[in-house]
């Protein structure tokens, strides 16, 4: 992986995040505000296109850190700095050694790929931020809670396609061209 273009759409997509997802926003299905998490769109195209786990890995935990400190406080105080890091950097890890039995480049198995990294990061966040508030937080409120990062996992699948399309075209200047080909496999 180019490392410093990473950087720079880690730092791209979390401006954006924090920007323009305002403007597709969706209010009013009685779970809250659901927009798309294009980080986790980020980090599953790197999954699924990098070299190696630990890159995967590394470059979503960046994602995940970099959303972690945009994140607003959670239920009963502040947001808890680090979860979404590691949620991030093993969901990825887990989706890099998958990602064989998928088409990477089918818009379907994007858009399910998204829905699982979103389900599982952002189900584990809920939880993590729950518990967290044990005492102010009850079943009623953590199911809501729950049924958001449901529309926000499927609001996200459906937008990842077309971010998939469009990093696509930047593999380049992302990615080394022989990322995860040994000496032998260019000979």
């Amino acid at each position: 992986m180019r490392w410093v273009a990473v950087f720079i759409l880690a730092y791209l997509a979390l401006l954006a995040q924090t920007t323009l997802v305002r403007l597709v926003q969706i209010h009013g299905l009685g779970v809250g505000t659901v927009a798309p998490d294009l980080p986790a769109i980020v980090a599953v195209f790197l999954a699924l296109h990098a070299g190696r786990a630990v890159d995967a890995m590394l470059a979503a935990w960046v994602l995940g850190l970099g959303l972690g400190l945009t994140a607003s406080g959670g239920p009963g105080g502040g947001t808890v700095l680090g979860p979404m890091a590691v949620l991030y950097a093993l969901t990825a890890g887990g989706l890099f050694r998958v990602r064989e039995a998928f088409f990477r480049d089918r818009i379907h198995a994007q858009a399910l790929l998204t829905l699982a990294f979103c389900l599982l990061v952002h189900g584990a966040w809920v939880t993590a931020q729950a518990l967290r508030a044990f005492g102010y937080m009850t079943w009623p409120a953590y199911g809501e809670m729950l049924l958001q990062a449901l529309g926000i996992s499927v609001y996200t699948a459906v937008v990842a396609p077309l971010v998939h399309w469009a990093l696509r075209r930047g593999q380049r200047v992302l990615m080394n061209v022989s990322a995860g080909r040994g000496r032998r496999a260019g000979a």
